[in-house]
């Protein structure tokens, strides 16, 4: 193998690959990319078993090979030496990096050691704005479950509908649901799948970072429905899908609320941020007060107390309609929720206080809604 590429292209194509990669692993090759060169491109690909990445970039190929090195220190190497093109050649049994009067060798692994990244072929077609997908992303990942004992709940449930494409993540204690128009492509319409989390958002950050303005994501789902591919560009993500079925969300939301009110986003922020200060240590809980007042207007307060720090409250102005009431939160939910709502206004719905409570923008074009459990007041 010999190859002359820029640093730029080579750094730029090593991050995204190493979103897959494993810096301490039980399998040594894990700690491996493999480089593969051919056809004049240089194919860089990680994988910690789960996830993979293949990530390729255009360069002068003298001579063809492939090869795997250590990642980290690759990486951290080519980060480190100056701009201008690089030659990389396999000489034996190591890989020889050459630039402007810095030479390392790097210890290599055979090639065939490397896990195959199984290919997708003749599965179900989708191709979706990239702006879209990591909206829609953002607004519901970070409700899922962190922890694995539930392993569906610790996925985003992704359904293609007559809707276009629904997103669901929920831990047990709050749900995100975002709808997004696409064209559901071969196959899809009316198939529902569970993605881990986790892969999700990586594979979001890799589409922020490989896509351009107006670009698509091509989502290519295995006949099986074992995997799944994101493509944009050069760069491909493919990751396991999760086995089982997703809870029947639509069951826990109200199909209508007692007290309805519109919040300015920044000051709802601010007194959250406020009460949490006395919520640290008694739970996290916040305690919500929606009082009507006057010709649709009203007040939403919040308020926390801890015995050893002390309490605090604060008010903001709100339009209401309904009877209010009293409701208590997390407030760590409140705060991610609200940071992902779009526009300068959220609206806040209630119930009685052991009701869930549901947040939304006010744009009625955005299909985007948090459900919100309460914790049980005391006294």
């Amino acid at each position: 193998m010999k190859v002359v590429i820029s640093k730029a292209d080579l750094l730029k194509t090593l991050i995204v690959a190493s979103r897959s990669m494993l810096s301490k692993a039980n399998l040594p090759i894990l700690s491996n990319i493999l480089i593969d060169a051919s056809g004049g491109k240089l194919e860089v690909v990680t994988t910690n078993l789960e996830t993979a990445v293949k990530a390729s970039v255009k360069c002068q190929v003298d001579a063809e090979g492939k090869v795997t090195v250590p990642g980290k220190v690759f990486l951290e190497y080519v980060s480190q030496i100056p701009e201008g093109e690089i030659l990389l050649e396999k000489l034996g049994e190591e890989v020889v990096v050459s630039t402007k009067g810095y030479n390392a060798r790097f210890a290599t692994m055979p090639s065939e050691e490397f896990p195959a990244i199984p290919k997708i072929t003749g599965g179900k077609l989708l191709n979706i704005d990239s702006q879209k997908f990591l909206d829609s992303v953002t607004k519901v990942s970070f409700a899922a479950a962190q922890d694995e004992s539930r392993p569906v709940l610790s996925g985003v449930f992704v359904e293609f509908n007559k809707k276009g494409m629904i997103m669901v993540a929920t831990d047990g204690y709050r749900l995100s649901y975002n709808e997004t128009v696409v064209e559901a492509g071969e196959g899809l319409s009316g198939l529902g799948l569970v993605i881990p989390a986790k892969s999700i958002v990586e594979a979001s950050k890799i589409i922020g970072e490989a896509g351009e303005e107006g670009g698509k994501v091509t989502v290519v789902v295995a006949e099986n429905l074992s995997q799944v591919n994101f493509k944009i560009g050069e760069v491909e993500f493919t990751s396991r899908l999760i086995e089982g079925e997703f809870p029947a969300w639509q069951k826990i939301i109200p199909t209508n609320f007692a007290t309805k009110a519109v919040v300015p986003k920044q000051d709802f922020i601010n007194v959250v941020r406020a009460a949490s200060i006395f919520a640290r240590e008694s739970g996290s809980i916040v305690k919500l007060k929606l009082e009507p007042g006057k010709n649709g207007q009203g007040s939403l307060g919040l308020s926390a107390a801890t015995a050893q720090v002390g309490s605090g409250d604060a008010q903001v102005s709100t339009q209401l309609d309904g009877k209010g009431g009293e409701i208590a939160f997390n407030f760590r939910y409140l705060l991610e929720a609200l940071s992902v709502i779009g526009g300068e206004d959220v609206v806040f719905e209630m119930n009685e206080s052991l009701n869930p409570g549901r947040m939304t923008s006010t744009d009625p074009k955005d299909k985007f809604f948090h459900i919100v459990m309460p914790v049980r007041l005391q006294g």
